[in-house]
């Protein structure tokens, strides 16, 4: 099976199943009689832009980007809240620390709001670095996030 192909029976299994790690996605693919490696599939979901979002069944389980979307805002419900530590600001630069594996998922979600506050977002493992909009401070940031994100009220 090509690359491609791979790529469209991953985001077809994602779709219809709540995946909660590589090992079970691996699973699903081999019953679909495709075998890959752990190593080729981590750069699959990566290129997929797949994050991990909370199932209150499942508890994580994989997501594409498109299923936190509510027409142009995500749904914060989904917003990873137990994985956020902290937030610390440095001129107009803000600094998330996430457990591990949850940035992309929370600069996805904090990108998708379009906060005029903001420019845009790069993420890490466990660590989301954000450009803030000229003029911008750290307390108008967080209250913007509050705003759109009420599950950060206690965090921020």
């Amino acid at each position: 099976m090509n690359k491609k192909n791979r790529l469209e029976l991953i985001k077809e299994i994602i779709r219809q199943n709540k995946i909660a790690s590589q090992h079970e996605l691996q699973a699903y693919l081999e019953k679909e009689e495709v075998e890959v490696t752990q190593a080729t599939l981590s750069r699959d979901l990566n290129t997929l832009k797949v994050v991990k979002i909370i199932d209150e069944e499942v508890g994580h389980i994989y997501a594409l980007p498109s299923a936190i979307e509510n027409g142009n805002e995500p749904k914060v419900n989904y917003f990873p809240i137990e994985n956020f530590k902290y937030i610390k600001f440095s001129q107009n630069l803000a600094v998330i620390k996430s457990t591990p594996s949850f940035a992309s998922s929370m600069a996805l979600i904090i990108d998708q709001l379009g906060l005029d506050e903001m420019i845009g977002s790069i993420a890490g493992d466990d660590t989301v670095m954000i450009i803030m909009s000229e003029g911008t401070t750290p307390n108008d940031f967080t209250t913007a996030l509050r705003q759109r994100i009420p599950a950060l009220r206690a965090k921020i």
